[in-house]
C-alpha cells in the first residue's frame, strides 16, 4: 500500500502543478528541497527505533514535488525547440502526420508532429483538419504556408471546451488545410509501418464479405480504431452503459492475456527454460499488441499491469492487484503525466480499484450449485460495482447515468470474450486456412449481430436512460464521499459507518438542493454565440425566454446545454425585440433594420446582424456603458466598432471572438 500512498501523493502534484502553472525552475527548486528533506529523514529515521512521522511526510512531499516538477517538464510551450516559438506571420511548417482523430461531418482531423518551423528544428503536435474529399493519410509529410491558430475555448456556456481539452494533450493550434499546403511524400516512421499493418489485419476480413459497420465494429474492437464507427451505433451503447466495449481495456487484455497464457502451457513441459521462455512471450505478445493498438492509455495501464502479473507469477510471487494498479499507474505519470486529466483513465482506474477492493464480497457470493449460475452473478456484481463506482464522473462528464446497465453488461461482456476469441482465431485464419476462415467469419459476424441487436433492444428503453442531469464537480465530490462510505459500511457495519453513512448522504442531499435553489432564484440575459441567427436569452426562475426569429432555436445545442446546467426544462420562443431588460439594465438591440428608439438611455448596446450605423454617432447620444456584437456580424464592422468603442472608452464586447455575454 506505500506504493499507491506514493502514486496518490504524485498524481496530487501532478494535479496542482497543472492549475498553478510554475515555471520550470521553480518546480525544480521545490524538488530539490524536499530531496534534501528526504535524505535528512532517511538517515535519521535509521538511527531511531521508534520511528517518527518526519519520513513518511518527507517521503509523500517528495513524491508531491516529483508531480509538480513532471507536469512543467512535459508542458510542451517550456521546450526550447517547441513550433510556437518560431511562429510569425510568414511561417512555413513542415511536419508528418502521426495520427487519424474521430471526423466529424465535414472534415478528416489528424495530429501533424512537427519537424520544422521556417528551416528551424521543433517539435510538438498540431490539429489538422482537411475536407472529407482531400483526406490524409498516417506518414504522409505535408508543407503547411500558414500561420496556425490557437484552438478556440468554448463560445458557449456549459459546453465542452475542446480548447482545454486538447491542451491538455500539449496541442493548442490548429490549421484547415485547403490551398495552403503542398503533400511532400511519405516520412515513413513507425506509426507509418503501424498504421499499414493495421490496414493489413483489417483488410484480411474482406473475404467474409463484411458490410461497412461489421468491419468498423471489428476495427474497434481489435485494434483500437473507433474513428468510423457508427455514431447511432456509439450512441447505442453508451445508452446501454457498455460503451467500454468498444474501446480496447482492461477486459480484451484480460481475454488475450489467459487466451496466450493457455497456449503457451506446454512449454512447461519441453523446455528446460520453459517459464522464462513463457514469459518472454506472454510479454512481447501484449505490447506487440499495445503498440498495434495505438498505444492508448488504456491499453498501455492493463498491459503493464498484466506485466507485473506475470513476471510475479514467474519468481512464484503473488503480488497484490492494488500494488500491480499502483505500479502501473505510476509508470503512466511518469512518462505521460498529463494522463491523469483523461476521462478515460480516471474511469478505468477508478473501476478496477472497485472490484479489486470489492473482490472479497463478490467472490464469496455463491447462491447456487451450478457454476454457471454463480458466473453470471459474478460478472453482474463486477458490473454493477464499476458502475456505480463511476456514477460521480457518468453524471459529471456525461450527465446521464444508464440505469439497466446491469442487464446490459450481464449479457455484453461474456458475449465480447466470445467475440475476441472468435475473432482473433478468424484473423490468424485468414493468413493460414483461408476455407477454415470463412466459417468461423460467418459465426463472428452473427454474434455481433446479435450483441449489437441486444445492446439496440436495452438502448430502447429510453425511460430507463436518465439523461440531461445538471451534476457540478463539488457534487461529485460529494457523491464520491458518500460511495467511499457506504462502500466501508458494506465491509463491516459499525454504529460509527453507519453515521458516517447518512451523514455523506445528508451532506450531498442538502448541498444537491442548496444548488438547485440558487440556481432556481438566479436571473440572467446571455447573448449566445450564433453565426447564422441572433439567439439571446432570459432565465427568469424556472422559465427561460429565447428571443430569436428562428423557431427551432430550442433544439440547438447551446440551448439544450444551458437549460440542463440550469434546471429549466421549459422555455418559449419569441421574436427578437429591440428593448429588453433585467432588473434596473436596460438593454438597446440594434439589428440590421437600424430601428430604435431614441428616447432612452441603454446600459448596454446589443449589435446584431450587421446594422448599417454610425456608432461614434451613437454612443454620443445614447452614452451606454457596454457594447456588445454577437457573432452574425459582419467581422470587418466588429474590428471598426471595436476600434470606435476603445477611442471612446466604452467597454465592447465582441461574442465571436471572446464568447457568450452574461447580463445578471
Amino acid at each position: 500500500m506505500i506504493i499507491a500512498c506514493i502514486t496518490l501523493f504524485m498524481a496530487t502534484g501532478i494535479f496542482t502543478g497543472y492549475y498553478l502553472n510554475l515555471s520550470p525552475i521553480t518546480t525544480a527548486l521545490f524538488l530539490s528541497l524536499s530531496t534534501v528533506l528526504f535524505v535528512f529523514a532517511y538517515h535519521k529515521s535509521k538511527k531511531q527505533l521508534i520511528q517518527k512521522p518526519h519520513f513518511t511526510i518527507s517521503t509523500g512531499l517528495l513524491a508531491f514535488t516529483l508531480g509538480l516538477f513532471s507536469i512543467t517538464t512535459h508542458k510542451a510551450t517550456y521546450h526550447k525547440n517547441h513550433y510556437s516559438h518560431y511562429l510569425n506571420n510568414n511561417t512555413v511548417i513542415e511536419g508528418t502526420i502521426s495520427q487519424r482523430l474521430k471526423p466529424n461531418e465535414f472534415s478528416e482531423k489528424y495530429f501533424l508532429e512537427v519537424c520544422y518551423v521556417n528551416k528551424n528544428q521543433s517539435s510538438g503536435k498540431i490539429l489538422i483538419s482537411t475536407p472529407k474529399t482531400k483526406p490524409l493519410e498516417v506518414g504522409d509529410k505535408i508543407i503547411i504556408t500558414e500561420k496556425p491558430k490557437t484552438i478556440k475555448k468554448s463560445l458557449n456556456p456549459y459546453q465542452f471546451d475542446y480548447a482545454e481539452y486538447m491542451a491538455k494533450q500539449n496541442i493548442f493550434h490548429e490549421v484547415r488545410l485547403n490551398k495552403n499546403y503542398i503533400n511532400a511524400g511519405k516520412n515513413k516512421t513507425l506509426d507509418y509501418y503501424i498504421q499499414n499493418l493495421r490496414n493489413t489485419l483489417i483488410k484480411s476480413f474482406d473475404s467474409s464479405h463484411y458490410d461497412k459497420a461489421t468491419l468498423n465494429f471489428l476495427n474497434a474492437l481489435l485494434l483500437g480504431q473507433r474513428q468510423d464507427l457508427d455514431p447511432v451505433l456509439t450512441e447505442t451503447y453508451a445508452s446501454a452503459g457498455v460503451m467500454h466495449i468498444l474501446a480496447i481495456s482492461g477486459l480484451h487484455i484480460a481475454i488475450l492475456f489467459y487466451i496466450i497464457s493457455f497456449l503457451l502451457k506446454p512449454l512447461h513441459y519441453f523446455h528446460k527454460k520453459g517459464r522464462l521462455l513463457r514469459l518472454i512471450l506472454l510479454l512481447s505478445s501484449l505490447w506487440i499488441f499495445a503498440i498495434i493498438s495505438g498505444l492508448s492509455p488504456s491499453v498501455v495501464r492493463a498491459v503493464i499491469m498484466f506485466s507485473f502479473i506475470s513476471i510475479g507469477q514467474y519468481i512464484n510471487r503473488d503480488t497484490h492487484p492494488i500494488n500491480s494498479i499502483a505500479v502501473s499507474m505510476l509508470l503512466i505519470l511518469v512518462v505521460s503525466p498529463n494522463q491523469l486529466f483523461d476521462v478515460g483513465f480516471q474511469l478505468s482506474y477508478t473501476a478496477v480499484i472497485a472490484i479489486v477492493l470489492f473482490k472479497p464480497l463478490y467472490k464469496n457470493f455463491k447462491p447456487s450449485r451450478y457454476r454457471v449460475i454463480n458466473y453470471l452473478l459474478e460478472i453482474t456484481l463486477i458490473s454493477a460495482i464499476a458502475q456505480v463506482s463511476l456514477l460521480p464522473f457518468c453524471l459529471y462528464y456525461f450527465k446521464q447515468f444508464p440505469g439497466l446497465f446491469i442487464l446490459s453488461n450481464a449479457v455484453v461482456i461474456p458475449l465480447t470474450g466470445i467475440i475476441l476469441i472468435t475473432a482473433l482465431l478468424t484473423l490468424a485464419l485468414n493468413f493460414t486456412f483461408t476455407q477454415a476462415s470463412f466459417i468461423t467469419g460467418h459465426i463472428l459476424e452473427w454474434l455481433i449481430k446479435a450483441m449489437n441487436t441486444y445492446t439496440s433492444w436495452i438502448a430502447s428503453f429510453s425511460s430507463f436512460n436518465f439523461k440531461n442531469i445538471a451534476f457540478t464537480i463539488s457534487l461529485s465530490i460529494l457523491l464520491g464521499g458518500a460511495l467511499i462510505c457506504i462502500g466501508c459500511w458494506l465491509f463491516k457495519q459499525t454504529y460509527k459507518r453507519t453515521i458516517a453513512v447518512l451523514t455523506s448522504l445528508l451532506i450531498f442531499q442538502a448541498c444537491y438542493l442548496a444548488h438547485r435553489t440558487a440556481i432556481n432564484n438566479k436571473e440572467e440575459l446571455i447573448v449566445f454565440n450564433s453565426y447564422k441567427e441572433p439567439l439571446i436569452a432570459i432565465k427568469k426562475s424556472k422559465q427561460l425566454i429565447i428571443l430569436s426569429n428562428d423557431t427551432l432555436t430550442s433544439s440547438l445545442r447551446a440551448i439544450t446545454d444551458y437549460k440542463t446546467a440550469n434546471f429549466t426544462p421549459n422555455d418559449t420562443i419569441i421574436p427578437l425585440k429591440n428593448f429588453l431588460s433585467l432588473k434596473e439594465h436596460k438593454i438597446l438591440v440594434i439589428d440590421k433594420s437600424n430601428l430604435y428608439p431614441e428616447n432612452i438611455n441603454p446600459d448596454i448596446i446589443v449589435l446584431t446582424q450587421s446594422p448599417k450605423i454610425n456608432l461614434d454617432k451613437i454612443l454620443t447620444q445614447l452614452n451606454p456603458k457596454q457594447v456588445v456584437a454577437d457573432a452574425t456580424n459582419y467581422p470587418y464592422l466588429t474590428e471598426l466598432w471595436k476600434a470606435t468603442c476603445i477611442k471612446r472608452k466604452i467597454p465592447f464586447h465582441a461574442v465571436a471572438e471572446k464568447g457568450y455575454y452574461i447580463v445578471e
